[in-house]
């Protein structure tokens, strides 16, 4: 299995580009004609975004006891507003989707949300998924406080190549973060 982040892969095809010369491969060898197949399994880490704006004085006193440093919250007095210079927001967490052929044209997509600013009290998630013979999406709703949120399906995508996205909030003691998109590619047999 694959298990890759998104922002290192990106510092690592410039700097890999720049390195190499046209035609060559990482081992200095000629490259080939050849095309890489997908794996059967990946996975992908992607970060959660907080929303500055959704930190209530609830969710200050909480960063404060905690000493959770997100938007100011746990130095910034009452009367003024946190930083929101961050563009996107603040990392707040995690969150992880992984996607593995099993045979037959099945698949099992698994999720998994990791919160670093306190349990999460909310998840609302969008799972889509679509390959050659199916197309669909799933929405997981989740209201039980814990620090890590997972869930996953199994579902029937024919043989071929298959895309896993997932998308949506979630909410936490302190703040409302936004998943970034996160997508996951694999060879369905």
């Amino acid at each position: 299995m694959r298990i890759r982040s998104a922002a290192p892969a990106l510092v690592a095809v410039v700097v890999l580009a720049g390195v190499l010369a046209p035609g060559a491969t990482a081992t200095g060898a000629p490259a080939t004609g050849t095309v890489r197949a997908d794996p059967l399994s990946d996975a992908l880490t992607a970060p959660l975004l907080a929303d500055c704006s959704s930190i209530t004085d609830n969710g200050r006193g909480y960063a404060r006891v905690h000493g959770i440093d997100l938007c100011g919250a746990d130095s910034t007095p009452l009367s003024e507003p946190l930083r929101t210079e961050v563009v996107g927001g603040e990392e707040c967490g995690s969150t992880t989707l992984a996607m593995t052929s099993r045979g037959g044209g099945l698949a099992a997509i698994d999720w998994r949300v990791s919160s670093e600013t306190g349990p999460i009290v909310a998840v609302e998630l969008d799972l889509a998924f679509a390959s050659p013979a199916s197309d669909e999406m799933r929405h997981f709703s989740d209201r039980s406080p814990r620090v890590h949120a997972h869930d996953g399906t199994v579902a029937f995508l024919g043989v071929g190549r298959a895309t896993a996205t997932l998308s949506g909030t979630v909410e936490t003691f302190t703040a409302t973060c936004r998943i970034v998109p996160a997508s996951v590619r694999i060879l369905v047999r």
